[in-house]
């Protein structure tokens, strides 16, 4: 304990005087102890693609963990809850635990992956964030189909915008739009900012500077806030009003992004963040963004370290229906799972990389259950040689 004081405050010392008026001694601690000590669950329940049984003993927090059991489960499992456990500990609570646990996911820090360096894993971030380019040179998301249908199903209903900076206009936004939106469409894997957060970015650091709002007709119904520093500008926080699904399927959250990118053009901006999503390559938020073919990176601090404690039918099935983006000496890399008795041909190759790779991506690793030689891996197609590669999972795993 007496380690932990001294850690946090020093942090708080080396701190510009800006963040030590934000920050206090006692809250900088609090935090440093919630990354160290972690929540322990044991999450059971049938793999969802496989049907076969799967125990992941998870570390961290509560949304993470809620997260990762709907990809695993589809909502459908029993969590036992273990207690708050040193982060340094988690390995040895996994060899000690009496369940029979097959995966072991761990929330941490870049900076405490070292903890687990004697155990192969992957390390996942919690989150990447997306970037595109609209100076002219890279703006080949306008071909995208998808994104031609967003635009036709935009003028179909006759959604325009309107950008505003009033304080109740922003109040409207966060409790008629962007909680009831939220909480609909995420339930308990919402990360939901306070209000308070929100107004002090938008009204006080001006972090925040515009909210830009969808209309149709004459009625709001959904807005986002966007934020600008030098030349670049952010999408931030997005809702819709009532958390009505009937706007989505009218098209607003496509005009949010459309009219958004324009608006933001408009001012100059030649750079447009596309904010956080998860690394998941199936994912809904991550696959809707990659329409406008951004640039993925990592700039969050935390990730999941992933490790199979066995190779169980329901470890497999997780891997093989959940493709995601792993770091690996500093690049971001893609990992698809495939069975071992799959034959790849070169229109599979295609199709794979097609689907998941995505630009900042510094390859997509295609891994191959089952033993395998250099007969069975397969060959990359020429043009996408320094771009993918195939290798068996038990090369990292």
């Amino acid at each position: 304990m007496k380690r932990i004081l001294a850690v946090g405050k020093s942090i708080y010392h080396a701190m510009p005087a800006c963040l030590r008026y934000v920050f206090s001694p006692a809250r900088l601690i609090s935090r440093l102890l919630d990354v160290l000590k972690v929540n322990v669950w044991i999450i059971t329940g049938d793999e969802i693609s496989s049907k076969q049984k799967l125990v992941i003993i998870y570390a961290g927090h509560e949304v993470g963990k809620n997260y990762l059991a709907d990809l695993a489960f589809g909502g459908s499992h029993r969590d036992s809850y273990v207690g708050r456990k040193w982060l340094w500990k988690i390995p040895k609570t996994v060899d000690e635990s009496p369940c029979d646990c097959s995966l072991m996911i761990t929330e941490a820090p870049k900076v405490l992956r070292i903890l687990f360096r004697k155990r192969k894993y992957l390390y996942v971030p919690c989150w990447v964030s997306g970037e595109i380019d609209v100076s002219g040179n890279d703006c080949s998301f306008l071909k995208n189909e998808s994104l031609k249908s967003d635009v036709r199903k935009i003028r179909k209903n006759k959604l325009h915008f309107e950008a505003t900076n009033r304080p109740s206009d922003l109040r409207d936004f966060y409790y008629n739009m962007y909680i009831p939106y939220i909480t609909k469409t995420h339930g308990n894997r919402s990360e939901i900012v306070s209000y308070d957060f929100v107004k002090s970015e938008f009204g006080e650091r001006r972090l925040l500077n515009d909210l830009l709002l969808i209309k149709k007709e004459e009625e709001y119904v959904a807005g986002i806030l966007l934020g600008f520093k030098n030349n670049r500008a952010q999408l931030w926080y997005l809702g819709v009003k009532d958390g009505n699904l009937d706007y989505v399927q009218d098209g607003a959250i496509g005009a949010l992004f459309y009219f958004s990118v324009r608006y933001l053009e408009g001012k100059g901006f030649t750079r447009i963040g596309f904010g956080r999503s998860r690394p998941f390559l199936r994912d809904g938020v991550l696959r809707f963004k990659r329409k406008w073919n951004p640039r993925i990176f990592n700039e969050y601090t935390v990730g999941f370290v992933i490790r199979p404690l066995s190779w169980a039918d329901g470890v497999k099935g997780f891997f093989l229906n959940n493709p995601f983006i792993y770091e690996d000496k500093a690049e971001l890399n893609g990992a698809l799972f495939v069975p071992g008795d799959r034959s790849l041909s070169t229109k599979d190759l295609e199709k794979i990389h097609k689907d998941y790779y995505l630009k900042g991506l510094s390859k997509l690793v295609v891994y191959r259950f089952g033993e395998v030689d250099s007969n069975t891996l397969g060959a990359v197609p020429r043009e996408y040689s320094g771009r993918m590669t195939i290798c068996s999972v038990e090369t990292i795993l």
